[in-house]
This record gives C-alpha cells, structure tokens and sequence, in this order.
C-alpha cells in the first residue's frame, strides 16, 4: 500500500485540461496493477488521451495525486503509480467515483494546504487560494476576474493564470469534473457572471468523508502530534473556510466521531483538545459504511 507525497503541483498541472472522472477512474484502475510506463504506454492501457507534447494523461495523474488517491513517481519518462489507502478504498467501493461523497472529499483533498511553511501554499494552489485563502479576499460571492486578480497577487502576472482562473470555475459545472456536487451555484451581476460557494453537505452519511479528511489533514501537517487543540487544527488546515461552516457545525462532527470512537475530546481547558484514537488506514476503510 502506498503513501502519497504530499508535495506542492506545479500550477500549471492541468494543462488546459478539466479533471475527467471518466478518465481519472481508468487511471485508478492502472493503478491499482502498480502500472508504469511512458504516458504513451498509459495511454495505450487506459485509453486516455495524449500526446507528444501535451494530453491527459499527465494531468489525470496530478490529479490523482492532489487528491491523494496515488502514489506517483516519474524516472526519465517511465511514470509508476500504486493506489494510496484512500484510493484503494475509493477503487473497491466506488471505481467509477459517481458518488457526492466521493466527489466532495475529492474536491477537499485538493484544496488542501501542502505544508506549514509561511506563506501558505495549496497542494494545488488554484484550488488552495479559492477555497482555503480567498475567504477574506474573495468572500463567498465573487467574479472570475476577482478570483483572477487573487491568484496574480500569490504568483505575479503569469500568462496561464488567465486560462487557470476560467478551468478551475468550469470545472465545478462539467458533470464529469465536479458539477453536480452542489459546490458553487451562479448569478447574473451587472450582466457578468457571478460565483458563490455552497456549503459541504451537512447530512451524517458524509460525516465518515469528513473524518477521513480529518485524518489525512493531520496526517499532511501534525503527523507528529498525538493530540491537537481543535483551535490550532482549524487555524492551520482553514477548516472552517473549507467547508463554509459555522462553528457549530464543526463541533457536532468532533462530537459524532467521538462518539465512534474515532476521537477523544478535552474540553476541560475551553477549546477542544483532540485525541486521534484509531489508525488512518481504519477510519479510510469506513468511508462508505453510512451510505444507503
């Protein structure tokens, strides 16, 4: 079983490419095989389009790997990749990654933050910078060109930024990337199109995506903590940006995976002090046990 790196994606990794769930689950699938080859011999198996210069190939396993669902490493040409945990349970439960839930925890996982170094910077920026940063810059109603400006304060006036800003908005209305997720919903202001971000769905079937989330955040960032205040978690991940949750909403999580035992919580001191209790890879396994 393999461990994602947790490294930043350079922020061109999607080329002019949509994430394609389609595409993104024949990847998975190769995968699980502990396939290698050339993008030419991925493509071959897959059926995934590319390229000399460019394709989706590459891009489908950035993805991938943003969304810490494979471990990929690349010698020369010859890329090999193997499922992580979470993209083992993932390809046995829902190889076709049709589910909300997955859709949704696969969306967090790639707007996570890559380390605690200071400034800040996203597994994958774009994703990172919207979801995690843009809270007080962009708020939850916002333009392209807004969310445009953003991006040129982190990285300067680069050319992709342009074609970046528009792929990361589309893709959360292309039913194969994350449209349907209830993620964003549009208007018109002015006659120019507006964005607002939605809520994470607050229904107990998706808790175990949001435990799982949970757990891979310390993971990536606290991994040698044993015991966390809830405080210092939420400052550091942007939890509560991530989700557009009110505070509330957070501690009736932490209390449902205490209650599974998922957790033990200290509230002796005032703010919650957490205890993980199981293993990653058991709380991974659980993903999909509330779904009817």
């Amino acid at each position: 079983m393999a461990s994602p790196t947790l490294n930043a994606l350079p922020l061109s990794f999607p080329q002019t490419f949509l994430l394609d769930r389609d595409l993104l689950a024949r990847l998975l699938r190769f995968a699980a095989n502990n396939g290698s080859g050339s993008k030419e011999a991925i493509s071959l198996e897959t059926g995934i389009p590319t390229g000399k210069s460019t394709g989706k190939v590459e891009p489908m396993i950035h993805y991938a790997q943003g969304m810490g669902l494979i471990s990929a490493d690349k010698d020369k040409s010859v890329w090999k990749l193997s499922l992580s945990a979470l993209g083992q349970t993932v390809f046995a439960q829902d190889a076709g990654l049709n589910e909300q839930l997955t859709v949704w925890l696969l969306h967090l996982m790639l707007s996570r933050r890559s380390d605690l170094n200071d400034p800040a910077i996203g597994v994958a920026d774009a994703w990172f910078a919207l979801f995690a940063e843009g809270a007080f810059r962009l708020g939850k109603c916002f333009k392209q060109v807004d969310y445009l400006a953003f991006l040129q304060e982190r990285h300067g006036d680069k050319a992709i930024l342009k074609t970046l800003s528009s792929l990361v908005l589309r893709s959360y209305f292309e039913p194969r990337a994350f449209g349907g997720a209830g993620i964003f919903q549009t208007a018109l202001d002015k006659g120019e199109q507006s964005y607002k971000r939605l809520e994470a769905p607050f229904q107990t079937h998706f808790f175990p995506a949001y435990a799982v989330y949970f757990y891979l955040l310390w993971d990536d960032l606290f991994s040698d903590r044993e015991q966390l205040a809830f405080d210092e978690f939420s400052e550091q991940t942007r939890w509560p940006t991530l989700f557009t949750w009110e505070e509330s909403r957070s501690v009736i999580l932490l209390n449902w995976m205490a209650d599974r035992g998922l957790i033990q919580l200290d509230r002796h001191t005032g703010s919650a002090v957490v205890l993980r209790l199981k293993m990653t890879e058991h709380v991974i396994a659980k993903l999909y046990e509330d779904l009817v």
